[in-house]
Formats: structure tokens, sequence, C-alpha cells
């Protein structure tokens, strides 16, 4: 299932619905047939000029615009229907890459819950903060969750602030070392707090736009149980799907009620919970262990490209690939190839039963055939992951050597 089929999983075009900050992509898009009303904190004409001076858009994708409904903030999702005259309740709500932004995420539960049918769908997509900017910040909790409600926060705080520039991450490309993890955190420490600091001298309260939250999917699964075991939301988690290609994931919340658990429950929703907090556990560890196996191949990989013999040796095997193709765009990439940890001769050859140049005959013909390079790297999971690199059909091991390591793309380990 694609990405918008999952998260459309729940919007039938007939049915009613409201999409949170579509801007130049909804996802229920009204030019498609679907019933739904858009939410966005800015009106149509503001966000086409957004679009229009947005140079990661083109003019045909800055277009595509469509016009906002229900123009305010989305944590008074349900005054906003109320004030259009919107009274009858919805069957779905879509909320994509909008809820960890949102300074206090109960007040928009229960808001939505206000507005949605009984058996209503809320559907977000979050990213992965193990995958993201995120990366160094700790897991939101719930407690943080609860303050926000009592205090009826409108913005983000301060500390969040703080807490999201000191730590920001990108991708560590050439800016890594022997043991770094794939993502660096910027070196913002100082002007974070000197922000601060102006701003509580100042008593500067304008909106700055941060994540509030961060989450992993097993954290968020917990935040959102234990809102509704303490009757602070009145959503049940229907699932919970991981993007490992695309990253981030999404969630199906079921609107459900407030309610007292009984005695039996009250057991269940601990067992279960305990299940969860474990699970979180692992998570970590497994990020910890991918980040520590990718270091060894950039290390492995590191080395092999400084060998000056490989190189040498290749030099043959170039001349026949140029009068073979008589492409001088696959130099690069082949030796790449041949300098790459990640690429295991024999083991390739045991699988495409080549006992020629493997290198050659991965750049060639290995993608087309889906097969790996070593036991280590897989072909069609970069291609999922970077479905640039599958469009423009350049060779996944030999982008990721040239260019994916640099841009801070995920290893694709088998």
């Amino acid at each position: 299932m694609s990405r918008r089929d999952e998260i459309l999983k729940h919007a039938a075009k007939g049915a009613r619905g409201i999409e949170l900050g579509p801007y130049f992509s909804p996802l229920a898009a009204k030019r498609d047939g679907y019933n739904c009303l858009y939410l966005d904190v800015f009106n149509t004409e503001t966000i086409k000029r957004r679009a229009a001076a947005d140079p990661f858009l083109t003019p045909e994708q800055a277009a595509q615009v469509e016009a906002v409904d229900l123009v305010g903030d989305a944590m008074r999702i349900d005054d906003l229907c109320r004030d259009a005259g919107e009274t009858e309740p919805f069957d779905y709500i879509i909320s994509a890459n909008n809820f960890e932004h949102l300074p206090n995420p109960i007040k928009f539960l229960q808001a939505c819950g206000r507005v949605l049918k009984q058996g209503g769908f809320l559907s977000i997509v979050v990213p992965d903060k193990s995958g993201c900017l995120d990366f160094y910040r700790p897991r939101t909790s719930l407690a943080a969750w609860i303050e926000a409600y009592f205090e009826e926060r409108a913005r983000p705080t301060h500390a969040q602030i703080f807490e999201q520039v000191s730590l920001i991450a990108r991708g560590a490309g050439d800016d890594a070392s022997d043991a770094s993890f794939s993502f660096i955190s910027e070196p913002n420490l100082r002007e974070a707090f000197d922000d601060w600091a102006r701003r509580h001298v100042e008593n500067d309260e304008t909106y700055c736009d941060v994540h509030c939250s961060a989450f992993t999917p097993n954290s968020f699964r917990l935040l959102l149980t234990d809102a509704h075991f303490l009757g602070l939301s009145p959503f049940i988690v229907d699932e919970v799907i991981d993007d490992q290609v695309q990253g981030g994931f999404y969630a199906h919340l079921r609107l459900d009620c407030y309610k007292i658990f009984s005695q039996r429950e009250t057991a269940a929703h601990y067992a279960d919970r305990q299940k969860i907090l474990e699970q979180i556990i692992v998570d970590e560890a497994n990020v910890i262990e991918t980040e520590r196996i990718g270091q060894i191949f950039e290390n492995m990989s590191q080395r092999y490209a400084r060998s000056r013999l490989g190189r040498a040796l290749a030099a043959p095997r170039v001349l026949e690939l140029l009068l073979r193709t008589r492409d001088v765009k696959l130099v690069k990439p082949y030796l790449a190839l041949r300098a790459s940890a990640l690429f295991d001769a024999a083991f390739y050859a045991e699988r495409v039963w080549f006992s020629g140049d493997a290198a050659m005959h991965y750049l060639l013909h290995g993608v087309k055939e889906g097969v790996d390079p070593g036991p280590f790297f897989s072909t069609n999971r970069y291609l999922r992951q970077n479905p640039d690199v599958a469009q423009k059909g350049m060779n996944p091991l030999a982008h990721y050597e040239l260019f994916g390591r640099g841009e801070g793309r995920k290893l694709a380990l088998r």
C-alpha cells in the first residue's frame, strides 16, 4: 500500500472530512473528488503568495493550492467548525506533519473528538525522531503534555524553542568522524541560549514554530494509550505503522469515548503498557546498533577508497567499460563500487552465476535484476528509501558512496 493510500485508509471520497495544513499538496484533494474541508492558520490568498514565493516549488506545484475553508488554530478545530456553520459531525480528520508542532496536543485531541462521528478516525503522519532533525532530542513525556494542558498553552515555550535550536540535527555527511552517528548536532547552543535570555528579558512572546513534541512510533503509542486511560483523550489507537522506507510513521486513532476503566481493563492496560515501555527501550538499542554497524562500514569504505592500488588495478576495467558502453558517466559509479566496503564480489558472483568483473556486472545488470551487491547492502531497499535515485536510474550503492553518505541518507542494510 502506498503512503497516500495508507493515510487515506479511512477517508472515503463520499465521506466528510477535514485536512489540516495541506499547503499545495492535499492528500484528500477536492480536485480528486474528496468531500474535504481544509484548515490552515493562513487564508487562501496568503498561502498562494507563500507558495508563489517558495523557491522549492515549481510554478505548477504552486498553482495546486486549493481554497482554505477553516482559518485558524488547529487546536480550536471545534470552534472553527461551529463558527463556519459546520455543525454535522465529520467522518475523518487528516493531520500530516502537523501534530508534532502543537503546543497543546491534549486540547487538540479533545477538540477533534467534538467534531468527529463516533467511530470516526483521526489519521496522523508524524516524523520519527530516530531519523530526523529531532535525533538527539529526548522523547516527549506525558507529563509535558499534561503540563501544557493544565497551563492552557497556546504557543511553544521558550524551553521548547531552546531545545529545538540547541539540539537540532542534520545528516553528518562529510563532517562525520570515525565515532559519529549518521546525524550530528548543529553548533547552536550559544545562539539558542542567547535567544532565550533575550526573550526572557524583553518578555518576547512572538510565536516561534518548532517541534513541541518528539516521538518514536512506540513512544507515540504510549502517550496516546495513557492519555485515553487517564480520561484526557477520547481516542484509542487503532494502529501505528512505521514507514521505514520514506521515514516517519502513520497513526490511525479511532474516536471512542471518555471512560472509567474497570478493574479488568485497568490490569490489561498496565500489561500492554509494560510491553510498550520495553519495546521503546529495544527500539533505542536497535537505533544504536544500526548506527554502530553503519560506522564499521563507513570506516572500511574510507580505508578502501584511500587505496591507490585498487584504483590502479581498476584502470584496465574502466577502459573495457568505456568500450562496452560508450558512456563516460559510468566511470565514477564503477570506481565507487570497486572501492566500496559494501560490495562483495564473491557474494555477488554466487547469486548471478557470473565469473567476470562483478562490479561491472552489478553496475550494468544487477540492479535491474534486484540483486544485492553484498551481504549487508540492500539494492531494492535503498531504492525504496530514495525514490529520486530510482527515478533517475542511478545505481543504488554507487549513489550511496558518491552522494548518499554526504547527504546524510540512511544506509540500506539487508
